[in-house]
């Protein structure tokens, strides 16, 4: 049964189209007999809180993903054991949160507004965030006990800014999320297209797979151009890109006037919008997680899949592709 995604009573959080690869198209309605089975199958474990890192896992034997049987501090100990590959992603950056306190099988939302009930060893940072129409207190990433304390909440996926708080206006990076509708052999060829056109411009790209069935390519920024301009940057690059590929790549946001199968999604460049950071773990079947690929990996005979919570930690043992990402620091072309 697909996760259905519901929004806080207090406005925490509104879907906006960079979610599209986690959030389904509609909340599906259950029937009464799909709500109960739903139901006993997350119902709560009561077992012993754990102390991880820091933090206090409470009902650490939770269901998380029942067919796979992965657990709350199953989740945890992932986290807690590849802390110093993601945290460098999210330090200094304001978080979203995707919270799914009683596993993938049950009701998720995101979460812009801090709990008012954080330790006070969580730093929390004040933020305008248009989509609610008010200034929010995001958690900000970048340690251990941070993350830790997340997961707590029953947070999943780590969704972070494009900038640090010191700065919400100038990024450090550039991002395009590649959305197919069709599998993610069309996003493979739409990656190495995109590669291309930006290797033209002068930059370096990195490319990661999105934990869904897409991906993401990064280009790390020098610090300096405000986000209106980083933004109108990339939509004249997608915007070419869907002139010149006219029946892979698409930037029209309605899904029913799409005529190609790659959205090529932009919207992540702006402020207070987010996206998952390399290593982040997805709500989806086998918890996949963001990986960073090199450009040679990138082909339509990639599965995606296989880099979920039970095989990454053997792969990130290697050297990072990403590595130097920010040794890459550019200056963004003029248009």
């Amino acid at each position: 049964m697909a996760c259905s995604f519901l929004i806080p009573d207090d406005g925490s959080r509104t879907p906006d189209p960079g979610f599209r690869d986690t959030i389904p198209d509609r909340t599906e309605q259950l029937t009464a007999r799909e709500r109960r089975r739903t139901a006993a199958s997350t119902k709560p474990v009561k077992s012993p809180d754990v102390r991880l890192g820091g933090a206090i896992i409470t009902n650490p034997a939770k269901p998380f993903w029942p067919d796979e049987g992965l657990t709350k501090l199953d989740l945890a100990r992932f986290y807690a054991r590849i802390a110093s590959q993601i945290l460098p992603w999210m330090k200094g950056r304001a978080v979203t949160m995707e919270r799914c306190p009683e596993g993938v099988r049950a009701s998720c939302f995101y979460q812009k507004r801090a709990p008012s009930n954080l330790p006070d060893a969580v730093p929390v940072v004040r933020i305008a965030a248009p989509s609610v129409g008010d200034d929010v207190n995001y958690i900000v990433g970048g340690t251990r006990k941070t993350l830790l304390i997340l997961v707590n909440l029953g947070c999943i996926a780590m969704h972070v800014m494009n900038c640090r708080v010191d700065e919400v206006d100038k990024p450090d990076w550039l991002a395009f999320d590649l959305d197919p509708s069709d599998g993610f052999s069309s996003a493979a060829r739409a990656a190495l297209l995109l590669r291309a056109k930006l290797e033209d411009h002068g930059l370096e790209p990195f490319v990661k797979t999105s934990g869904g069935r897409g991906l993401h390519i990064f280009v790390p920024l020098r610090r300096g151009a405000a986000q209106e301009r980083v933004r109108a940057y990339a939509s004249a690059i997608a915007s070419e890109m869907a002139r010149e590929h006219p029946k892979l790549v698409t930037i029209e946001t309605r899904k029913a006037k799409r005529r190609a199968p790659v959205y090529l999604d932009v919207m992540r460049n702006a402020h207070a919008q987010t996206i998952v950071p390399p290593y982040s773990v997805r709500w989806r079947p086998r918890a996949p997680v963001s990986m960073p690929l090199d450009w040679d990996e990138v082909s339509p005979r990639l599965d995606p899949a296989l880099f979920n919570i039970k095989t990454a930690e053997r792969r990130m043992r290697a050297k990072s592709p990403w590595s130097n990402f920010f040794g890459h620091r550019q200056t963004l072309p003029r248009v």
